[in-house]
């Protein structure tokens, strides 16, 4: 697997780049449930999962990072890592898609946790890029895996929808979901917390989707907003 390689001046000159470059494509971006990410323990190792519906994923998961001032890394395809390895700088690591590699990145993304409780890290457990609305969303075993390596660990549902309401550009939409401390014991099931994480982004993907239709969005908080005459 390739491992991570964090650069904090290269992110910095990125964040710039990021931003300019988010803003040129999308004519916004909400999101509800920051607080969740800001006011976490900070003596608590954190695993977001999200879904995973576009390549943009990536991106938008640093935006939220930075907002939340965090010291992030996620778990990248290796094949897309190899291509945009300088991804690596910003805390990105690779899954192989061998079995042997798949242990090899969950072991990594144990031990950033376990190393340093203020880290965060994004996983993505649908393991490749699916529609918003298909149902049922299937993960793999990752994230319960990194959390009974680490042993106690807050986890996080974050939901992403990239919409067109009604402006030239479309708008994003992020839900963040309430954190859940998990600690492991002797009984501790990596495949019934499976069901359990599926089942809560399942929640939180389909509040966002009911949000988004039905307009309910005073409680998102805009990162950016541009204007239609700036189009």
């Amino acid at each position: 697997m390739l491992a991570a390689k964090k650069s904090r001046w290269f992110e910095e000159i990125f964040a710039v780049y990021n931003r300019n470059l988010i803003k040129r494509r999308f004519h916004s971006f909400k999101i509800s449930g920051l607080d969740y990410l800001t006011n976490k323990d900070a003596k608590i190792p954190l695993l977001i999962y999200a879904n995973h519906t576009s390549w943009w994923d990536g991106l938008l998961a640093f935006e939220i990072s930075r907002a939340a001032r965090f010291d992030s890394f996620i778990m990248m395809d290796e094949a897309n890592l190899r291509r945009f390895f300088l991804f690596r700088r910003l805390g990105a690591f690779s899954v192989p898609r061998s079995f042997r590699g798949a242990i090899e990145s969950i072991n990594y993304a144990a031990d950033l946790l376990a190393g340093n409780p203020q880290r965060t890290v994004w996983i993505f457990p649908q393991g490749e890029i699916v529609p918003n609305d298909l149902r049922p969303i299937r993960f793999f075993n990752g994230a319960a895996k990194i959390v009974e390596k680490v042993g106690r660990c807050l986890t996080v549902p974050l939901a992403f929808r990239l919409e067109f309401t009604g402006n030239f550009k479309p708008e994003i939409y992020v839900r963040i979901g309430e954190p859940n401390l998990i600690e492991t014991d002797e009984n501790y099931d990596s495949k019934k917390l499976t069901v359990g994480l599926t089942k809560r982004l399942t929640e939180v993907l389909d509040e966002l989707r009911s949000d988004v239709i039905n307009k309910n969005t005073e409680d998102y908080r805009k990162i950016f907003c541009q204007s239609n005459r700036s189009l």
